[in-house]
């Protein structure tokens, strides 16, 4: 019966490894599979001590000793373990490794309390199964192998000595069968709860990863067959401004200067999207203070934005990128910024800019309402919107990701404590 209590606490761990183990399957990476291993492994010794106290009364002609010294030995390899991997990331996983130890240490807690005789002996074959899930096909064949070993040899060990038990045998072995059929029912039934969630979910990305790609070929489609009338409305409109400077009409060229202006900057965007870029389109030494300042201010007008407008630009910094980038990201960002304080009593916008360890960080802020976190989730991944029903596409976080991309940058969003969002565009300054 002790080891009852023991394998209650040893396998609690197992357990909860082989439980979870289907959500962290195609998530963890090899390191943290490892820790989280680890971790679990110290609320099994946790679990083992605990129980320990109430085998003693349960069985008492069964020698502790041994029992006890495995513990020890448990408790300071898994210490050991965690050393290990702390102090080489990105190395090649331990997890098979453990898994190997788990069993061997099992077996010699096995041997010390009952051998094939304890009702928890069959949960050695759950660490076939935490070595498929987490390991793959040929360490779940190399485990299944030790476990039958394993077997054969707890079949020598001594059975439990239950002659003295004050509940008497039959009592002692009904609550152990009782004990181990329900955690094995429990095991069963969360595996298969996990396992069906995680499923559907793995199929309703696969499910929305097909429509994505779809998607995909249709806009790169699209954006090539953009071109053509892109190219004849920049040449149309670049002679209108000649047409309204011969017939003297200043307004004239005015407004066909601002179409030749919006109709390059759609080409150029087409262009960065679909990862092309133009031979007189190519990264430039930039001022991103003077380029932040300016073009927000210009933005946030043409947008109509009559609140609070905050723009904190740096001292001078100078940048080697994408002009048309940096440009479309900001009015992509703060389109955003102004839509979501619409609603707002005193809509407010911040714009910043900061250098930080050889990169530059320009951040927006507003005052709106935040994502929801499923959505926060999810941001920057296309057709994400919370402005569906007002034709919103969700394709301006999107585009603005792959241009931060195209410049050797990120773009990340957050909400803010105090409410409102911020989104934070990373990109390197010259030299860095």
């Amino acid at each position: 019966m002790r080891a009852v209590s023991y394998l209650g606490g040893h396998l609690g761990g197992s357990l909860t490894r082989a439980l979870l183990s289907p959500a962290a399957l195609l998530a963890p990476a090899t390191e943290t599979a490892d820790r989280w291993l680890i971790a679990l492994r110290w609320i099994a010794i946790l679990g083992m001590l605990a129980t320990s106290l109430i085998a003693r009364h349960l069985v008492p002609a069964l020698d502790l000793d041994p029992l006890l010294a495995i513990f020890a030995a448990l408790a300071a390899l898994n210490l050991g373990w965690r050393l290990i991997a702390a102090r080489r990331p990105g190395d090649a996983p331990l997890v098979a490794v453990q898994v190997v130890v788990d069993v061997v240490t099992l077996t010699a807690i096995l041997w010390f309390s009952g051998g094939t005789s304890n009702p928890f002996a069959v949960f050695l074959s759950f660490h076939i199964v935490l070595a498929g899930l987490l390991c793959g096909a040929r360490m779940c064949v190399a485990v299944a192998i030790l476990t039958l070993a394993a077997v054969a040899v707890l079949s020598f060990a001594d059975p439990l000595p239950l002659a003295g038990a004050p509940l008497g045998v039959v009592e002692v072995r009904r609550i152990g069968n009782i004990v181990s059929l329900g955690a094995l029912a429990a095991f069963i039934a969360f595996f298969i709860i996990v396992t069906v969630r995680r499923l559907d979910q793995l199929r309703d990305e696969g499910a929305r990863n097909e429509k994505l790609v779809v998607l995909g070929r249709l806009v790169g489609t699209m954006s090539h067959e953009l071109n053509t009338p892109l190219n004849t409305i920049l040449l149309a409109s670049k002679d209108l401004v000649e047409v309204g400077r011969e017939v003297g009409s200043a307004e004239v060229s005015r407004l066909a200067q601002t179409v030749v202006d919006e109709a390059e900057r759609a080409s150029e965007l087409v262009g960065l999207v679909r990862g092309h870029v133009r031979p007189d389109h190519h990264p430039q030494p930039l001022d991103l203070s003077s380029l932040v300042r300016e073009f927000s201010e210009r933005e946030l007008t043409r947008l109509g934005f009559a609140g609070e407008r905050r723009i904190e630009p740096a001292a001078p910094l100078q940048a080697l990128l994408l002009r048309a980038g940096v440009c479309q990201v900001l009015s992509n960002v703060l389109t955003n910024a102004v839509q979501a304080t619409a609603a707002q009593s005193t809509p407010r916008i911040a714009v910043r800019l900061r250098p930080r360890r050889g990169r530059a960080e320009i951040t927006v802020e507003d005052n709106g309402p935040g994502l929801s976190r499923a959505l926060l989730a999810r941001a920057g991944e296309p057709f994400q919107t919370t402005k569906a029903e007002t034709g919103g596409m969700g394709l301006g976080l999107y585009v603005s990701s792959l241009l931060a991309e195209r410049m050797g940058g990120s773009l990340s969003i957050e909400n803010m404590s105090g409410g409102g969002a911020r989104v934070t565009l990373t990109v390197p300054t010259e030299g860095s």
